[in-house]
Order: C-alpha cells, then structure tokens, then sequence
C-alpha cells in the first residue's frame, strides 16, 4: 500500500517507525487451519480475525469493515477508534 505513495526506502522508513508502535503476531498453523475453512470470502481477512481471536484481542481495526461482518470481536476504522 506504501508503495503506491512513496517509494522503496521511504516506505521502508515509514514501516520501521510504524513497527516502533505495534507488536506483530505470529500466524501459526491453527490461524491458517481456521482461516482456510472459514466463511470469509478473503483469506487475508481470515487471517486478521483469526490472529485477533487466538490472540485475545478486543477489536479488530481495518479500512474494510464491510468485510468482517456478523463477528464476535468489534470492528472499526481507525479515524473511529482514535475518536473514541
């Protein structure tokens, strides 16, 4: 998605700043057992909730809302989260 707005380097540099802020899961072979068999029509997405889920995470924030409907864990933008 960077890559659309700045190139390599600069995004490499946004990147690790960002990575200052968050923790990355891991994906492990539950995540992708439950993804692959799952209803989501996105396997990316798939994976997303599900890492929340087995991570016991209490919400989810994405640009795509529409494409996590009827879950058990909130969903929301991330303008709305930081409003909140």
């Amino acid at each position: 998605m960077l890559s659309k707005h700045y190139n390599s380097a600069d995004a490499r540099k946004l990147l690790a700043k960002f990575k200052v802020l968050v923790e990355v899961l891991a994906i492990d072979d539950k995540i992708i057992e439950l993804s692959l068999v799952s209803d989501f029509k996105d396997f990316e997405d798939a994976l997303q909730f599900y890492t929340a889920l087995e991570n016991n995470l209490a919400i989810i924030i994405t640009r795509n809302k529409k494409d996590f409907k009827n879950n058990i864990l909130p969903v929301m933008s991330a303008k709305k989260y930081l409003s909140r």
